[in-house]
């Protein structure tokens, strides 16, 4: 049975879509990473058909928002095609203080030390991270937290359900596993990873390697529906339909009492 949400065009314009990355929006990161040299310009220099973290923060960086795991989740029960290619999402995963891969092992120690993480019983998804030009890291660039980080815990992102089927991600970073699902699960049980949706729309938070990037890649980007960044914002426009709920209801409430008033005169 088919079926339509009846959305009032004016909220329905204002709801967020994802998209992946456009040609324009390409070129503007190519214009901006022209300010790195040496390893970290080599790190962040990748092409639109492809997608490593340090382009994905970098993209937030430069006002272009890309998606989080919840959101390629959304993303994808909507409709978007993301099988057949693998999505970052711009978060990473940290395990421990430290990581056995090398070129990791600073960036991990460097991260957990600035958030004060000591704690590791639960693997800690973070997100709102920036990215500096560092000479010691191996990819000539450091995780640096803002204002803006979160640090969540995510107990199901524990190395004990590595290789676990599942049937979806939730918005709090949860996982539902089913044994039934044809999805499956893959994490490693220290260290530092990115996070992503594979070709087979595998939840991968095992990816050690940072930088890795090839032409499967794609970048999903989250923007307002028409043009990027459009206002007003959604919370605004159901601010002005109240008062104007508001404004209706008070007339109406005026028009009742002068009735009753014409009633009692009779």
């Amino acid at each position: 049975m088919e079926y339509a949400r009846l959305i009032p065009k004016e909220i329905r314009e204002l709801l967020p879509i994802a998209r992946f990355l456009s040609p324009e929006e390409q070129t503007r990161y190519e214009e901006a990473i022209q300010e790195f040299t040496g390893k970290a310009k080599e790190t962040l220099d990748i092409p639109q058909k492809a997608s490593n973290l340090f382009k994905i923060l970098f993209l937030n960086q430069i006002g272009i928002q890309t998606s989080t795991l919840p959101e390629l989740e959304s993303a994808l029960e909507n409709g978007l095609g993301l099988s057949g290619t693998y999505e970052d999402s711009r978060e990473v995963i940290l395990r421990s203080a430290g990581d056995s891969y090398t070129p990791n092992d600073y960036l991990a120690k460097s991260l957990a030390d600035k958030l004060k993480l000591r704690n590791f019983k639960n693997p800690f998804i973070i997100k709102g991270l920036t990215i500096q030009p560092d000479e010691d890291s191996q990819y000539g660039l450091i995780l640096q937290p803002t204002d803006n980080t979160e640090v969540i815990e995510v107990p199901d992102f524990h190395h004990k359900n590595n290789q676990k089927r599942f049937s979806r991600i939730n918005s709090d970073y949860s996982i539902e596993f089913d044994e039934e699902a044809e999805r499956t699960f893959y994490t490693r049980n220290q260290g530092l990873s990115r996070l992503c949706l594979d070709r087979y729309l595998d939840l991968v938070s095992n990816g050690e390697y940072l930088s890795g990037s090839d032409s499967d890649g794609r970048v999903v980007v989250v923007s307002a529906e028409g043009t990027e960044g459009a206002n007003p914002t959604l919370q605004q426009h159901l601010a002005k339909l109240n008062q104007q709920a508001d404004a209706q209801k008070q007339e109406i409430d005026k028009r009742f009492a002068q009735a009753q008033e014409v009633l009692r005169g009779q």
